[in-house]
């Protein structure tokens, strides 16, 4: 992780997780809908307040949040007793076992990765995931001109092309993508794609 971007997220957990908790990610959560099988362990990498943690338990999926903030975990922790929240960091996953999760979600963590750090960090996700597993990721870009915003959160410019190319490397293939408006920021775009480790 970014450690700028890290920090932000430390020294701003209590606001960050209650403004996150104030929208809801409809179309992220259809994908889910649509490409997880439910009942399966299930990661939320990067997994923030825990809103969506939460939804996954509600919805059938036996999830286990994951976050490399430490006062995001509190956060999500403190709201979410039910849910087991675990410290891992990309790109690395180190404290991730191997060919573990059916499901994974990465929701809005990967724009805060260097571009140099990418390729890394989707081996890494490809290899907690079990053959016949599935992804669902999504990213966006910078609300401003600048690649780092004003709180000093890193917003990596990633296209969808490139990324589909270097899930490819780590042998993962993309069943689907979507490009969806933000409903606050009319500026901001999201790229959200469902991807499979074939069996």
């Amino acid at each position: 992780m970014d450690p700028q971007t890290l920090a932000a997220y430390e020294n701003q957990a209590a606001q960050i997780a209650e403004r996150h908790r104030s929208v809801f990610p409809q179309r992220t959560h259809e994908m889910i809908g649509r490409f997880f099988q439910p009942g399966h362990l299930t990661a939320d990498l990067g997994c923030g307040s825990g809103r969506d943690a939460d939804w996954l338990s509600q919805h059938g999926f036996n999830v286990v949040g994951y976050d490399a903030s430490p006062a995001m975990l509190a956060e999500a922790q403190r709201a979410y007793p039910h849910i087991p929240f675990v410290y891992a960091s990309l790109p690395d996953l180190v404290e991730v076992p191997s060919a573990t999760y059916t499901n994974i979600l990465c929701n809005a963590v990967l724009m805060h990765l260097p571009a140099a750090s990418l390729p890394a960090a989707v081996h890494a996700i490809a290899r907690v995931l079990v053959p016949g597993g599935r992804i669902v990721l999504s990213y966006r870009g910078s609300s401003t001109d600048a690649e780092r915003e004003a709180d000093g959160r890193l917003f990596t410019p990633i296209h969808v092309a490139d990324l589909i190319q270097i899930l490819g490397l780590a042998g993962l293939d993309c069943l689907a993508h979507e490009t969806q408006s933000d409903e606050q920021r009319p500026t901001v775009t999201w790229q959200v794609l469902a991807v499979e480790r074939p069996a």
